[in-house]
């Protein structure tokens, strides 16, 4: 059975937390970047310059003979560039959680997905080995090589299609935006009390560490779960001077109680 061309060379549009994440782990695997493209010239050329490679501000120019263009732009431009990029010959992929695969359907050839699955910023290069890099292909044999590539920076590949991509990024968007908009609220009022935040680490801690092998239903504690109106209702005084937050524990609370009480 004749083996999957592999992956060697990339050229990545787009120069923000994504494309710089994923071009530098790359080229730790031993990938070739051949290209960055950014809109704005001084952001491909000073990423491009971090990843030893040639830039671009024009997507007419870029190389066509890169294996893979990985396409790491936000998910309002995604549906502008598909028909920009005919002229190449390998496989385009977006990084997207939320944007289908056809979203490249005007790019002839081979395309697909390339979405990892984690927060991602310039300051700080996140170890991928643990990420879930989700793949999806029009073709099987862009798939492979999608996964082959994968496998390099990755112990947890998976094929996933772009329906239940976006429940996932749905999900992620979930037990992350929204608990670090929670963890924003807690700051807030310990800075105000002269109380240190991160007397909670340790708490936020466990609680993460909790969900690797207990079911989040099984996992929940606090004073909703027991139903402790008297403690719910001290609170939500305490949070008079917050309505946002006040607003928030108010809901919350109340779903709380609802899930683990109103059914019983």
């Amino acid at each position: 059975m004749e083996k999957s061309k592999q992956i060697e060379t990339i050229s990545i549009i787009g120069s923000g937390n994504v494309a710089s994440s994923l071009g530098f782990v790359l080229l730790e695997a031993g990938i070739k970047i051949k290209e960055i493209y950014s809109r704005t010239a001084k952001n491909a050329e000073s990423l491009a310059k971090k990843l030893d490679c040639s830039w671009v501000d024009n997507l007419n120019v870029l190389d066509p003979n890169s294996d893979l263009y990985l396409i790491a732009i936000s998910d309002d431009q995604l549906s502008h560039i598909g028909d920009k990029l005919g002229h190449l010959n390998g496989i385009v992929a977006h990084t997207s959680g939320s944007q289908p695969i056809n979203i490249l359907k005007s790019k002839k050839g081979s395309s697909g997905i390339f979405y990892p699955l984690q927060t991602m910023t310039k300051s700080q290069l996140p170890d991928f080995t643990n990420i879930p890099i989700c793949i999806e292909a029009n073709n099987s044999d862009a798939a492979e090589q999608l996964k082959n590539l994968a496998d390099k920076i990755s112990t947890k590949v998976v094929y996933l299609n772009s329906d239940q991509r976006q429940y996932l990024h749905l999900t992620a968007v979930t037990v992350n935006n929204f608990t670090n908009l929670l963890y924003n609220h807690a700051h807030d009022v310990l800075m105000d009390k002269e109380i240190d935040f991160s007397l909670l680490i340790p708490l936020i801690n466990e609680t993460a560490d909790k969900i690797r092998n207990t079911h989040p239903k099984d996992a929940q504690t606090g004073p909703a779960r027991r139903n402790d109106k008297a403690i719910i209702n001290k609170h939500l005084k305490l949070l008079d001077d917050y309505p946002d937050y006040q607003e928030l524990y108010s809901l919350l609370s109340n779903q709380l109680i609802r899930k683990y009480h109103d059914k019983l």
